[in-house]
């Protein structure tokens, strides 16, 4: 069933998506265009900024915001998501970012509200929960099954079977394209909500939307 913002009634809500890098910039193109079609109408103003590396998150973001974002939305309800992959957190003793600081410095700065999407453990994950849409980019066998390897590694080997190379963070002219949102929608709701809940769609525990 479709919820509405949180935020005033009488403000109208711009939605900012930080994203890592190209790949992902495609993927959430696609996915919020399909989110918009699953909403029937136009909830917010929906804005995708890559900020080029994990590592470039809270000055870049803290940047776009600042001197784009609020120059260009006097006046809006800012929400603000920060797109990750969980991988190169998940050992790491010293994380590249700390998610509780870039938090505090967007609210300081005058976001209304700021969420975090985390993909787990990474956005090739993802990609791997529509295999017939990988296999027909791929041009490799509709038999072929699912790899060994999760993530990054098993679209790796996925395409070596087409001896082609993946490279993550570069963008695979094609690949998003060729897969199906509603196959992926399923998996991921979990981690998507807070983008779907601002633009107008709440999957709901049975996921009823998203299929």
């Amino acid at each position: 069933m479709a919820k509405k913002n949180n935020g005033s009634a009488d403000k109208k809500t711009v939605l900012v998506i930080f994203i890592e890098g190209d790949t992902e910039v495609d993927f959430y193109n696609k996915m919020v265009a399909s989110i918009k079609e699953k909403a029937g109408r136009s909830a917010c103003t929906v804005k995708i900024k890559n900020v080029k590396g994990v590592g470039n998150y809270q000055n870049r973001a803290c940047r776009i915001f600042e001197n784009g974002i609020k120059k260009n939305y006097p006046g809006y309800q800012y929400v603000i998501v920060l797109c990750y992959d969980t991988d190169v957190f998940l050992y790491s003793r010293k994380p590249p970012v700390d998610w509780d600081a870039v938090t505090k410095a967007l609210k300081e700065k005058g976001a209304d509200q700021v969420t975090l999407v985390r993909a787990n453990k990474s956005i090739e994950d993802w990609f791997l929960f529509d295999m017939e849409g990988l296999r027909s980019f791929l041009r490799i066998s509709p038999k072929t099954k699912l790899p060994v390897y999760k993530g990054q590694k098993g679209l790796e080997q996925l395409f070596l079977k087409a001896n082609k190379t993946y490279i993550k963070g570069v963008r695979c002219k094609g690949l998003v394209d060729a897969l199906d949102m509603d196959k992926i929608f399923p998996h991921i709701c979990g981690e998507i909500r807070s983008i779907c809940i601002t633009m107008g769609v709440d999957c709901g525990k049975e996921n009823e939307r998203c299929k």
